[in-house]
């Protein structure tokens, strides 16, 4: 039963949207072939690929973004973002650090530092975030002891 849900849940070629992605995919792709290291152009694509859920790929048109651009937030927040779904606690917590640092009042990139730090079981790293989320946003965090 499981075999037949995960055949549903895969593209097929017949679809509008798996075309239009495709098409999408070659036409950057061929737009970084005369213009390798753009990072605007390797960001798009590695959205592309992540609404097609090809993570793998994803993470390398990132990684060239931020290596064209190291301040490319967007970039490194995604980054961080995926690395922490696959499980690369490590690589997820150096590039959020590198968004809070350029950004330090981003609430998002602060909450998945504090998740990428918990899941590498650094507690005390993890509440230090917990605590910038409180004093950033503290009618949006609560606490425990308010319970």
């Amino acid at each position: 039963m499981r075999q037949e849900s995960e055949q549903a849940s895969q593209p097929t070629t017949d679809r509008p949207s798996f075309r239009r992605s495709l098409w999408m995919i070659q036409e950057v792709e061929h737009s970084l072939r005369l213009v390798p290291d753009d990072a605007e152009r390797n960001y798009a694509l590695a959205l592309i690929h992540v609404m097609r859920g090809k993570f793998n790929d994803a993470i390398r048109s990132l990684s060239v973004a931020v290596e064209a651009n190291p301040g490319h937030t967007q970039a490194l927040w995604l980054l961080g973002e995926i690395q922490l779904k696959v499980g690369d606690y490590e690589k997820a917590a150096a590039s959020l650090e590198q968004v809070v640092a350029q950004e330090p009042d981003n609430l998002t990139a602060i909450t998945w530092l504090s998740l990428a730090y918990h899941s590498l079981g650094k507690k005390g790293k993890a509440l230090d975030k917990q605590s910038v989320l409180q004093n950033l946003a503290p009618d949006l965090i609560v606490s425990r002891s308010s319970k």
